[in-house]
């Protein structure tokens, strides 16, 4: 049966990151929110879509879904503006919260395989967690970043 209480802190820490991503794109132009610092490196829009297409893939599979995965699409996203991210947010938002809340005590004792990586369901959600907060703190950096070399920002 699942156990709301058992996720409820990842559930927390993740509205907590959501809240902050919100933020992060909030009043952004779509040029400071699609700007990349260099070669081999990634937008904010990128960093917060493959932040979010991340959460959403290993909260299912701690959740025993399984959903249909594109990693790399999140890194080739162009053009989005912020009332894109924020929406996309939003819904998965929603949709991790339907995972969290399917999630029972057994799946999250349990060993999950995943291409490149074996954990328990904790220990996913643990890294996913962290993983969320990685590509947060590296979106902020890549807005600082854009600021220094002159982007317009807001667009204005």
């Amino acid at each position: 049966m699942a156990d709301p209480l058992a996720t409820a802190d990842v559930r927390t820490f993740l509205h907590d990151g959501h809240t902050a991503m919100r933020a992060l794109v909030d009043g952004l132009s779509p040029a400071a929110l699609n700007w990349k610092p260099g070669e081999e490196t990634n937008s904010i829009a990128a960093l917060v879509t493959h932040a979010l297409d991340a959460e959403r893939h290993l909260t299912a599979a701690v959740a025993d879904l399984s959903l249909v995965r594109d990693r790399e699409a999140a890194f080739r996203v162009q053009g989005l503006t912020r009332a894109e991210l924020a929406a996309m947010i939003d819904a998965t938002e929603q949709d991790v919260d339907g995972h969290l809340a399917l999630v029972t005590h057994d799946r999250l004792a349990a060993t999950i395989v995943r291409p490149n990586r074996t954990a328990t369901g904790a220990g996913w959600l643990i890294l996913v967690a962290a993983h969320s907060r990685e590509h947060l703190g590296q979106a902020s950096l890549t807005r600082q970043l854009a600021e220094q070399a002159g982007v317009d920002l807001l667009g204005g």
